[in-house]
């Protein structure tokens, strides 16, 4: 049997990915009314977002600009 070394383990392209986004995956639930859930839906319509996650966190590092924290 040989090893193939192109080959890398699930755990392993994972960990590449993480790294690669620089960024650590949390779970969160988040309960909003439905209203607000339809205005982040708009605005990822608007920006052209793939998705409600990259939408919060435009909407988010946004927000930190304009108050001066980021």
């Amino acid at each position: 049997m040989t090893l193939d070394p192109d080959y890398v383990t699930k755990a392993e392209r994972e960990r590449r990915q993480q790294t690669a986004q620089k960024e650590t995956k949390v779970a969160k639930t988040i309960s909003i009314p439905i209203s607000y859930w339809a205005l982040l839906d708009q605005v990822k319509n608007k920006l052209g977002k793939k998705n409600v996650n990259e939408t919060l966190m435009y909407c988010i590092k946004e927000i930190g600009i304009g108050e001066g924290i980021e």
